[in-house]
């Protein structure tokens, strides 16, 4: 809905006669996408977080406002991943042969899953979180059939605490590597975050 305002010639202004929920636009009335906050509106208040902590002023701290729409990080829920023993009894089958994964397999299917690794680590930093670097240590098992049994991962410092290792290890549960014929395998990866 456009209103036209008969403006002098170069002037932009449309002289006050633009409504609530339009503006003024090189002379026209236009119908603003969304509506403009008054002037003398009060701040809408500000919620305490779940631990009490509340959000810093920009004026008291002369930084710049933080968007009302940052999403915040949900970490990924990993409790349905069992961990992996190294040290725990596994049945052998007795009609499975000798084969093992070779490790420039391994090496190759591990080189497929950086992609994802590092959008979990783009997805945290996106939600407002200090990842810091270092190492993330991988340690999982792997069955004949190429299914991830279990995987524990271990990182130090801001890493570990910042809920990405859920993701990390869902990524690493959730790939299929290829079958093989012998006995469940372990595999050590260590993943570089910097």
């Amino acid at each position: 809905m456009l209103v036209a305002c008969d403006p002098q010639p170069g002037a932009a202004t449309c002289f006050d006669v633009c409504g609530e929920g339009t503006r003024c636009e090189q002379g026209r009335c236009v119908v603003a996408a969304e509506p403009e906050p008054a002037a003398d509106a009060p701040a809408a208040p500000t919620k305490a977080g779940k631990r009490g902590r509340r959000r810093s002023n920009a004026a008291a701290d002369g930084g710049d406002p933080e968007p009302a729409d940052t999403a915040r990080y949900v970490p990924v829920a990993d409790g349905h991943i069992p961990r992996y023993d190294a040290k725990a009894t596994t049945v052998l089958d007795p009609d499975a042969g000798s084969e093992r994964l070779g490790d420039s397999v391994v090496r190759a299917e591990l080189r497929r899953l950086e992609p994802a690794l590092d959008r979990c680590i783009a997805d945290a930093v996106a939600g407002g979180v200090d990842v810091g670097s270092g190492r993330v240590d991988f340690v999982f098992g792997l069955t004949a059939k190429g299914k991830v049994s279990g995987v524990t991962a271990k990182a130090s410092g801001p890493l570990r605490e910042s809920g990405v290792l859920g993701c990390l290890r869902t990524v690493v549960f959730d790939h299929r590597f290829p079958a093989y014929d012998g006995p469940p395998m372990g595999v050590d990866y260590s993943f570089e975050i910097g």
